[in-house]
């Protein structure tokens, strides 16, 4: 690839962030996104399919019997964005507030170029456009329970890294990214006036105890086992006056270990019941498993290494495991794959806010060496 074509990706890949960015969408909402992208597709002369899902497209090209798929998440945050950027969001409450617009800017610059060199590939390359990655149901579960995966080789992804200087690829043989279990926990008792106590059952009471052996159990169950036991809302009552007959907890769970996971859950919901009927309540534990662990495979990451050292000119840097998630993990249960990152940390441009941030912004730059490592990755397979 010449360094002219490159220029011309990137360039393509900044015009379609900027209007990603300016529209953003949520959830399995994408109505505009996904038209934005299926008008990319068409006027490349991509043929693509919706069958996966809700606002998902994926398309195909190339041949021979391996496949490749690349995945890219389209749906943005309910965030209001304050970066005042010329091209900020024009949707309130929303913002492309973690990169993802990015993202499906880059898979459609690596879609012109295969595209263009469809001839020339060994293998056939399926391209995945997926909602709601944000959402508190997962667009990669769908697809895969509506077969994307089936004849799927391997899979990789990219994500944007405020963390990572712009120009640099960040990459993490093996445990990566930590599975999920959203907690909701709701103890009922009965109303009664602040000053007759004992004519209720205090849901707030029950809840109190609970947060604290819970806390409690986790640690012990877990040893040396990595994990975030993270209680993000507690909420109980409407007055001061009144005993309150609910109160909730929201818990984020992260962890690898599935085993570990699922004897914590047994002894939450034994512990919650054990509470709830001391007082004369009741105890509703909801939780599912919103995403599994990304495992980056390990041969896969010596090859994608590998071919970028061959093309030279890469920077490449080790990145840490996180205890955030990707729900890129079901796409993992399928067939083995990796995510990479690209910087986009730039000092000088003010590019230095975490994802999630309403002032999270990117250095575009490091755009061009995500395309670059992702078509230097194709053309080796």
């Amino acid at each position: 690839m010449t360094e002219m074509m490159l220029n011309e990706l990137f360039d393509y890949a900044v015009k379609i962030r900027r209007c990603l960015h300016t529209y953003p969408e949520v959830g399995f909402e994408l109505e505009r996104t996904v038209s934005l992208v299926a008008g990319e597709l068409d006027k490349m002369g991509i043929p693509y399919t919706d069958r996966y899902g809700t606002c998902s497209l994926v398309a195909e090209l190339g041949q021979g019997s391996y496949v490749l798929a690349i995945r890219a998440d389209m749906d943005a945050l309910p965030v209001e964005e304050k970066t005042g950027l010329p091209y900020r969001s024009k949707n309130p409450g929303m913002m492309h507030a973690c990169g993802h617009d990015s993202h499906t800017a880059v898979l459609l610059s690596v879609a012109q170029y295969l595209k263009l060199n469809e001839a020339q590939l060994k293998c056939r390359v399926r391209l995945i456009f997926q909602p709601s990655e944000e959402g508190a149901v997962s667009g990669a579960e769908m697809m895969v329970n509506h077969g994307v995966m089936e004849g799927v080789d391997e899979i990789i992804c990219t994500h944007c890294e405020n963390a990572l200087d712009s120009g640099i690829i960040g990459v993490h043989s093996g445990d990566y990214m930590a599975a999920c279990i959203p907690i909701n926990i709701r103890f009922l008792g009965r109303t009664s006036h602040a000053t007759i106590p004992e004519g209720g059952i205090d849901a707030i009471a029950m809840a109190w105890e609970a947060y604290g052996q819970l806390k409690a159990m986790v640690e012990k169950e877990a040893c040396e086992r990595r994990y975030i036991w993270s209680v993000g809302r507690f909420s109980g009552g409407q007055v001061h006056n009144v005993i309150a007959d609910l109160c909730e907890m929201d818990i984020s769970f992260r962890f690898y270990d599935t085993a570990f996971a699922h004897r914590v859950m047994e002894q939450a919901e034994l512990i919650c019941q054990e509470i709830a009927g001391q007082y004369g309540g009741k105890a509703v534990v909801d939780w599912h498993m919103s995403t599994g662990a990304v495992h980056n495979q390990a041969d896969l990451v010596t090859a994608f290494q590998k071919s970028l050292s061959e093309e030279g000119g890469f920077k490449v840097e080790e990145m840490p495991y996180r205890m955030s998630s990707e729900d890129f993990g079901w796409y993992l249960t399928k067939a083995p794959g990796m995510i990479f990152r690209f910087g986009t940390r730039n000092e000088m441009l003010g590019c230095t806010a975490l994802a999630h941030r309403n002032d999270f912004c990117i250095d575009e730059a490091g755009m061009k060496e995500a395309i670059r490592a992702f078509i230097t990755y194709v053309n080796r397979k």
